[in-house]
């Protein structure tokens, strides 16, 4: 009988040995598995980095060390904007001395001489960032105002001459060509984000791209800053949330635009961009 019953348990622990081994095979199959499919919330790439993040990467500060910009601030939007086709076919070529010069539009319709160049100086005293000398006294007024509020409005990027700014646009239109697009969709892309020499205000000198330490601009205390006081000091957010398909270009909280304190107390008042408010 003793025989027997040590068969038997001998048996019951051997199935149940048998049984917990497969339990943990299928344990571990399926933790495999598991470990081989995305996560329902893994982030997609859908854009590409732009160039200032993938040639030049950016570092930001608030200290008042400032650094030339080569580019068109960039930011990309899943729908590229474009402005309406016979806008593009017949471009007026402006003069910036005629009228009143701070509200001079410059854009994909609007463009200025191969040969202009403003009267230039350093945005703020001690910067190699260059603007408008007449918008420059400006900034420097608007900047040490924001100073006494404990916000550092960092000049990042002023004038760019013409001829830059096409090297920057002619790359980034390469660059969506290269991916695939057609030569239409790559400018429509392209103008989007930096625009074609002539057409940019930084080639105007009458605007300024500010940086700070975040990389989320529209976040920080210096765009909430601008947002409440810039038209008091002439500079209005030249390319607003909404108006893409007015303005041609996408949304840039960092891009600030000099039409002087009359015209930007109206803009902030009425909601509108510069095209709106000229008539253009």
């Amino acid at each position: 009988m003793k025989k027997i019953r040590l068969k038997r348990s001998v048996k019951a622990k051997v199935i149940l040995f048998l049984i917990l081994a497969a339990i943990m095979s299928a344990l571990i199959i399926g933790k495999v598995l598991i470990s081989d499919e995305p996560a329902d919330n893994a982030p997609s790439v859908t854009e590409p980095l732009t160039e200032q993040q993938s040639e030049e990467p950016q570092t930001e500060t608030t200290t008042e060390l400032t650094t030339v910009q080569e580019t068109d601030a960039e930011t990309a939007t899943e729908t590229p904007v474009t402005m309406p086709p016979a806008d593009l076919l017949n471009p007026v070529t402006i003069d910036p001395s005629e009228g009143r010069w701070e509200l001079a539009l410059v854009n994909l319709s609007h463009i200025l001489p191969e040969e202009y160049v403003p009267s230039l100086s350093a945005a703020v005293s001690g910067s190699s960032v260059k603007m408008d000398s007449r918008a420059a006294a400006e900034y420097q007024k608007m900047y040490d105002a924001a100073k006494k509020d404990d916000c550092v409005l960092t000049p990042y990027s002023g004038y760019v001459s013409i001829s830059r700014q096409n090297d920057n646009y002619t790359r980034k239109l390469n660059y969506f060509i290269s991916q695939g697009l057609s030569e239409a969709q790559a400018k429509s892309r392209a103008s989007a984000i930096v625009l074609p020499g002539g057409c940019s205000e930084h080639n105007l000198g009458l605007s300024m791209d500010i940086v700070s330490a975040s990389t989320d601009f529209a976040s920080t205390k210096e765009f909430k800053w601008l947002v409440n006081n810039a038209a008091d000091y002439g500079f209005i957010l030249r390319y607003p949330q909404n108006k893409e398909q007015i303005t041609g270009v996408n949304y840039q909280p960092w891009h600030w635009r000099y039409v002087g304190v009359q015209a930007a107390k109206e803009m902030a008042g009425s909601g509108q961009c510069l095209e709106e408010y000229i008539g253009a």
